[in-house]
């Protein structure tokens, strides 16, 4: 079976009919073994105006070269104009279109990387990726691949991501915005970086976390945490700093010398209201 090309190319040097006709499209022909995408399509079913079924209209020139070419997809139940050279069914491909449920732009090089755009209506993504272990047409095992570098929009969610990958394809940074948040995590969430109006959060994973905020800021590593609002906040231990200072001003209080002559318990409560003002539990 030619390609549309060759169809084509015979079109044109011979004198061949093509006819159009309006259709339905009753099925879109996923490819659940597909290569690159178990949501790629490259047939569908249509029906024509007289209830004729036609299977695997072409979406595509060539439907066994899957590695690269732009693809446009139907919505199922949209109508559409087909066209059939020479009235050979097997030569029927989609030349028009009047809803488009989604396109995908793939192209190759000779290194067998990738660059891929997936568009929808809620989805816009550009893809670098690259097939491992070189070429597999002598094999009749699936090829896998490894991801380079990738750039996503979310129309639903207003999101926007940058993922970046190491040699073995793991992902080592991502950078993701919305309208509420910019947040960039690095090395898989060991170290994120969390912005959002008026506040900035910052942990690093085994370490510290740092928040800042209009309100506050705050400083923790394991049991030890360090507030700052209107007052100093300080924990370490399961103890507050301005517990045990209050607990040892009572006791300083509580001393009397053998001379008969304690401390002075005035000077001490001074001190403790004091701390009050600026230490809090």
């Amino acid at each position: 079976m030619g390609n549309i090309k060759d169809l084509i190319k015979n079109v044109a040097s011979s004198n061949h009919n093509i006819e159009t006709f309006a259709a339905k499209v009753i099925e879109i022909n996923k490819e659940e073994e597909s290569l690159h995408n178990p949501e790629d399509a490259y047939t569908v079913n249509i029906m024509r105006a007289d209830g004729a079924i036609i299977k695997n209209v072409r979406l595509k020139a060539s439907i066994q070269d899957l590695e690269q070419g732009i693809i446009t997809i139907p919505k199922k139940d949209s109508w559409v104009l087909a066209s059939i050279i020479d009235g050979v069914e097997t030569r029927a491909f989609i030349s028009q279109f009047s809803e488009i449920e989604r396109t995908f732009v793939r192209f190759k090089n000779d290194n067998n990387q990738y660059f891929e755009i997936d568009i929808d209506s809620n989805r816009f993504q550009m893809l670098f990726k690259e097939k491992e272990g070189g070429e597999t047409e002598t094999t009749i095992e699936k090829p896998s691949y490894k991801n380079l570098a990738q750039i996503e929009f979310s129309g639903k969610n207003q999101n926007i991501s940058a993922s970046f990958y190491d040699e073995n394809g793991k992902e080592i940074s991502k950078n993701t915005f919305n309208i509420n948040e910019q947040k960039i995590s690095i090395n898989q969430d060991s170290t994120i970086f969390s912005l959002k109006d008026k506040e900035t959060k910052v942990t690093i994973k085994d370490g510290f976390e740092t928040f800042i905020s209009d309100a506050k800021i705050s400083f923790k590593k394991d049991d030890l945490n360090f507030e700052i609002d209107d007052k100093f906040k300080i924990n370490a231990g399961g103890k507050n700093l301005l517990t045990e200072l209050e607990n040892l001003i009572t006791e300083i209080s509580n001393i009397v010398v053998v001379q008969g002559v304690g401390p002075n318990v005035g000077n001490l409560i001074t001190i403790k209201s004091n701390l009050k003002n600026l230490l809090k539990t």
